[in-house]
């Protein structure tokens, strides 16, 4: 199958510059380069139908360096920017109100989105994908922000599960970011039995880690 590329403008990016989409959705590459289109054959249309896509999305989505310099945000973005419940942008840098956040860019990779629950402001948490989409000539990051409605559709995720009310409630901790030792302090257990009832939770909902326990949620995160 021929590989083949499509361009639209940045929002947000450098003047001139342009940003690259593979339309082959086996290939996770971008790439930055010139206009070689006329901007009216498909390719053009087809990144124009993309650009418009990505930037209806409810979701918030940006692209950013590892050093968290904003390149790409699309409207929901904006909005969130204007809010800045989840994060600020100061000087053209992303600025979370969470470290995990930062955290998740510097761990991305190119193979699957890294995801993670932060904390917000006014006690909301969001959850938060970031991938490489870019490698070369410096790697971008691809970030999705949503809110995340834990205390209705992370209580779908125990009940589906039929976990233990203290099963659930650990779940739920890890879910929001707390540590283990922070969880075992709030529920005033000891590490051994917490590390009791999360080795019951996990066979239950047949993840061995924290990262598949983060996947296995986000089909209860709601859109």
């Amino acid at each position: 199958m021929a590989q083949s590329s499509v361009e639209f403008d940045l929002a947000a990016g450098a003047p001139g510059e342009s940003f690259w989409f593979s339309t082959d959705r086996r290939v996770s590459r971008d790439r930055r380069r010139g206009s070689a289109t006329d901007g009216s054959g498909p390719d053009a249309l087809c990144g124009r139908a993309l650009a418009n896509w990505i930037d209806g999305e409810r979701r918030a989505r940006l692209i950013v360096t590892r050093d968290l310099d904003v390149m790409w945000m699309n409207e929901a973005a904006r909005v969130l920017r204007d809010e800045g419940e989840a994060f600020e942008i100061c000087d053209g840098r992303l600025a979370p109100r969470s470290a995990i956040v930062a955290a998740l860019v510097a761990a991305a990779r190119p193979e699957e989105a890294g995801c993670a629950v932060a904390p917000g402001e006014g006690g909301r948490h969001w959850v938060a994908w970031a991938r490489e989409v870019c490698t070369a000539p410096e790697a971008l990051i691809g970030l999705t922000l949503q809110r995340a409605r834990s205390e209705v559709r992370f209580q779908a995720l125990i009940e589906n599960h039929m976990l233990t009310p203290s099963e659930g409630r650990i779940i739920e901790m890890l879910l929001a970011g707390v540590e283990t030792g922070r969880v075992a302090q709030a529920l005033d257990i000891s590490i051994e039995t917490l590390r009791t009832h999360l080795k019951h939770a996990y066979q239950k909902l047949g993840v061995r880690s924290r990262g598949e326990l983060f996947a296995e949620a986000l089909s209860f995160v709601s859109p």
